[in-house]
């Protein structure tokens, strides 16, 4: 794999891990909202949504938008070329003959 291609596939594995915390997120917010005494009682329940909110757009920002970050840090994709054609053997028999 090029360098082009595993910066894809990690800005792919971010978009995930961002997914991640947007669950874990909205599970401590669900949690707190049906007994406030569980987790961490300086954050409060809309701050958990909030940050599971900011995590939900950050993922599928990353996940969407994976080949067009990559193209943004190393431009455009090489061209590929067709081959040239004096490197196939051609035969001397016309059609039609």
């Amino acid at each position: 794999m090029r360098p082009r291609d595993l910066f894809g596939v990690a800005v792919r594995v971010i978009g995930l891990w961002f997914l991640t915390q947007s669950a874990y997120w909205f599970f401590w917010a669900a949690v707190k909202s049906h007994n406030p005494g569980m987790g961490n009682p300086n954050i409060s329940i809309p701050e958990d949504l909030a940050y599971a909110i900011l995590y939900l757009a950050l993922g599928g920002i990353m996940l969407l938008l994976a080949d067009p970050i990559v193209w943004f840090v190393y431009g455009l994709p090489p061209r590929v070329t067709p081959s040239d054609e004096g490197d196939v053997p051609s035969s001397d028999i016309q059609p039609g003959d």
